[in-house]
């Protein structure tokens, strides 16, 4: 009884605090903890699209030099938030996370009634949980809302949010999500719900990955001139999103980097097998495709790119994936009937 009557008044709490949420506007005051390459491409597409950002942080001050020279420079996660009236993060690794966020110079000792965090970080969502909890007992308001697409795509404002939350809150920042993204995707007030999608999305590109290595490699060894093979496959059932971006970036050889390092794509298929055995469901793919990539990070580096995967295979049986064409090669990614699809740009004849 006792849990339950707790339950009703955590919902008419929320209820109530979420009246208070003004929508979001260019005049809403945002600030950005963490200015790697999301922080960046986030602040400048707020402050091109005519949004006030007003503060932003880094443990890497270097980085905060990239920002638009109207973004104030501060030295804590506490004063974006006392600054801001949105504060949005946008962190590596779960341990990033939590140095952002607690402690007396964290994200939650500066947020207040009627603030707002949106975390783009992928995470641990238990973490999320209990931040969640926390910021509303602080009469303010918390949104997950991991992205996906490609960081290329990000700078272009063409990458995918999604978010996961109280839908008021949600409504209420969608200005500001929508002008870094081409599609903000609503998942539920569900805590963990959108970093589920998101880490389940990662492991199956990079199921794709190991598996686009192994057929290039088959394609040129059965002599079949590469440019044909890839567009050959992009007419089939086996295309994937994968197999339209990732290819061109191996054809192109070089730091087979998309933005993307391969210890950031182990620590989201950590946490995609992490997740598999709390709900215990047997993820066979998922851990080959974890074997294969933390040998490449052992092999390559951890900051090697997340596409680099296929060069294992060029080494071992000493066949170049490499192929002319793709030199000024770039996407636009397009949503048509709910999917993510590509257009290709600069691709020679």
């Amino acid at each position: 009884m006792l849990g339950r009557a707790y339950s009703r008044l955590s919902e008419v709490v929320c209820r109530s605090l979420t009246r208070s949420v003004a929508t979001a506007t260019k005049e809403t005051k945002v600030g950005v903890v963490g200015c790697g390459q999301v922080g960046q491409a986030v602040s400048n597409n707020l402050v091109n699209k005519g949004f006030k950002v007003v503060a932003a942080c880094d443990t890497d001050r270097s980085r905060l030099l990239d920002l638009p020279s109207s973004i104030r420079h501060v030295t804590t996660p506490r004063e974006v938030t006392e600054l801001a009236d949105v504060v949005v993060s946008c962190l590596p690794k779960p341990p990033n996370v939590k140095a952002a966020s607690e402690g007396p110079d964290g994200i939650l000792a500066g947020i207040s009634k009627g603030k707002v965090w949106i975390d783009h970080s992928t995470t641990e969502f238990e973490q999320t949980e209990v931040y969640m909890k926390q910021v509303q007992e602080s009469s303010a308001h918390m949104l997950e809302s991991p992205i996906t697409g490609g960081l290329d795509a990000l700078r272009k404002g063409q990458m995918i949010a999604y978010v996961g939350g109280d839908k008021a809150v949600a409504d209420a920042m969608m200005p500001i999500l929508e002008a870094s993204y081409i599609k903000v995707f609503y998942v539920g007030p569900t805590v963990g719900a959108a970093m589920v999608i998101k880490v389940v999305s990662n492991m199956l590109c990079c199921v794709h990955v190991v598996a686009m290595g192994e057929a290039l490699m088959l394609g040129k060894r059965a002599n079949i001139d590469l440019k044909t093979f890839w567009d050959g496959i992009r007419l089939s059932v086996g295309n994937s999103f994968v197999w339209e971006t990732a290819s061109p970036v191996i054809f192109n050889g070089g730091d087979y980097d998309p933005g993307f390092s391969l210890s950031l794509q182990n620590k989201d298929l950590q946490l995609g097998y992490d997740m598999a055995r709390k709900y215990k469901v047997p993820m066979e793919m998922h851990q080959l495709a974890l074997s294969v990539y933390r040998r490449s990070e052992y092999t390559f580096g951890e900051e090697a790119g997340c596409y680099i995967v296929p060069k294992e295979l060029e080494l071992a049986l000493g066949e170049s994936l490499q192929i002319p064409g793709f030199k000024n090669w770039e996407y636009d990614n397009v949503i048509e009937d709910g999917s993510l699809n590509v257009k290709h740009l600069g691709v020679e004849a």
